[in-house]
């Protein structure tokens, strides 16, 4: 966090929970602190468009680990430091933008909680 520069590339991780009967589609991730948003189904797997399913009843992992699928934001337009940033999320249901702590690598992904934002 402390080495953030404009251009950077950063992870995005997270849990999906889906607690309905249907499967859910993310199929697009989007925030203003960065040019795009992708998915990686592993840390060197190449950039694809954001399209998971999340199965019905089911919690989905994306995060940091060997071989684990995340998202990353791409070159982001400036440090982030440890400000939270909305992020903007598509699902099948609908959009909603949660407020993510941006948190140092050291501290582990799912340290902390997002919050939704008002829209």
């Amino acid at each position: 966090m402390d080495e953030q520069k404009a251009g950077d590339d950063l992870g995005l991780y997270l849990t999906l929970v889906n607690d309905s009967d249907t499967p859910q589609k993310l199929d697009g991730v989007s925030t203003v602190h960065a040019e795009r948003v992708v998915y990686r189904a592993s840390p060197g797997a190449p950039q694809q468009a954001v399209n998971v399913t999340i199965p019905a009843r089911t919690t989905l992992s994306l995060q940091e680990g060997q071989n684990r699928p995340h998202l990353e934001l791409l070159d982001i337009h400036r440090p982030l430091g440890a400000t939270p940033i909305d992020v903007t999320f598509r699902l099948s249901t609908g959009t909603i933008t949660l407020r993510i702590p941006v948190l140092p690598l050291s501290r582990g992904a799912g340290s902390s909680t997002p919050t939704a934002s008002p829209s």
